[in-house]
């Protein structure tokens, strides 16, 4: 029975520094986990690489021309038994808290009429910058985040902004602890838990049905995020979705005789805008700013990868990368592995991820590849996600076609 694998620690940087110089040396103690990357059952479960394009300032011109959502209340951190902060998640730039909303302390005169009544209190997942440069990223993912908010059917796709926290720099969004990678990762547990099967050992760890339930679900928010909203999201990956319980009802005199059972009782959230580029932009300096402010070398298309790339510090997402990343997060969710490819070594693995078009081959050579069979369905639906050629993978809308054939 295999053990579970030590994530691989992929400290890769290609920043610059703020005059604009060369490439930075790379430490083996980077701390390369993105923004908004849910804690998982084990810290640093995949780590993130720093962009060139991560540190640069964005011009007040551009945010003055945009509309940005605000979040007027005061908010509290909640704690644990010992006092300490609640924490969803902790990366390079940012860090993310449970908090509630207080009542604002205003002082009033004997002439001010008595204030309305306050809103009861709520929990929300506060994202807070942890450094200086974290400040403009933040700022342009508020901006990102408000208008995905505003585009009809965000409710179905994207974790709920509640707005840009002034006073703390922070963003405000509805709290939704459960990461997809968790999920993965307690799924691979129970399989080995339970042992081997051969009744079960070429199906996805979940179970066919429940596969299919989440691949359609995240390919048609995808299309929705590309083709209603006009954003390429830039850094898909299972720590990035956050997965929302179905409510189920329970009063069974309302219940559809006919109706089947959630195959798949989560709705999937895209959440970590960081690195979101907007299709709808004529500006390539304000592409350069938003775009690949972190990516993760397993989940990140392969012609994002090249060395010519990374040093260049003009490499963006486009929609074929987000198309191969969510593509390599669905392979993961059927193999339960969220290192991907089994390399003995992070450079083994570097290099199978510069060779992404091939990941469908290299997960067969890893412990569950059988989850992945030759001409199955999972290969099916993921070959055409994954050429070689950006050009020749599958659109979006097709691809929903074919999820739910």
């Amino acid at each position: 029975m295999a053990t579970k694998s030590t994530p691989m620690p992929l400290s890769l940087q290609t920043g610059h520094d703020t005059k604009g110089n060369s490439l930075q040396t790379p430490t083996s103690e980077s701390h390369l986990t993105p923004p908004v990357t849910p804690i998982g059952k084990s810290s640093g479960a995949e780590h993130s690489i720093p962009s060139p394009l991560s540190t640069t300032d964005t011009s007040s011109a551009s945010l003055n021309r945009n509309i940005l959502l605000r979040f007027t209340e005061d908010l509290e951190a909640c704690t644990d038994g010992s006092n300490r902060r609640i924490e969803y998640g902790r990366g390079a730039w940012s860090i993310v808290y449970k908090a509630r909303s207080t009542p604002s302390t205003i002082l009033t005169t004997i002439n001010t009429p008595p204030s309305s009544p306050t809103a009861k209190s709520r929990v929300y997942a506060v994202k807070a910058p942890l450094r200086k440069d974290a400040y403009p990223v933040l700022h342009s993912e508020a901006i990102t985040l408000t208008r995905l908010n505003s585009t009809p059917g965000f409710e179905n796709y994207v974790v709920p902004f509640h707005g840009y926290h002034t006073d703390t720099s922070a963003l405000v969004m509805s709290a939704v602890p459960l990461a997809l990678s968790t999920f993965i990762e307690d799924q691979a547990d129970m399989n080995r838990k339970r042992g081997p099967s051969t009744a079960t050992m070429f199906d996805p760890i979940q179970g066919p049905s429940a596969w299919r339930d989440l691949s359609r679900k995240l390919i048609s928010g995808l299309q929705w995020l590309h083709k209603s909203a006009g954003i390429i999201h830039g850094d898909i990956k299972p720590h990035n979705l956050l997965l929302r319980p179905i409510v189920q009802v329970t009063d069974t005199t309302h219940l559809d005789a006919n109706a089947e059972p959630l195959a798949f009782p989560y709705e999937p959230l895209f959440a970590d805008f960081s690195s979101a580029l907007d299709l709808q932009s004529n500006s390539s300096d304000e592409k350069s700013h938003t775009s690949m402010s972190a990516f993760t070398p397993p989940f990140t298309a392969p012609e994002l990868l090249s060395l010519a790339s990374l040093t260049s510090g003009d490499v963006a997402p486009t929609p074929a990368s987000d198309v191969f990343s969510l593509a390599a997060t669905l392979v993961a969710a059927a193999t339960g592995d969220l290192l991907l490819y089994p390399g003995s070594s992070n450079m083994q693995r570097l290099a199978m991820a510069r060779e992404g078009h091939r990941i469908l081959e290299f997960t067969r050579c890893g412990a569950n590849g059988a989850r992945v069979p030759r001409n199955g369905f999972v290969e099916r639906l993921m070959q055409p996600a994954v050429a070689k050629d950006p050009a020749q993978r599958i659109d979006t809308s097709e691809w929903v076609e074919l999820a739910s054939a």
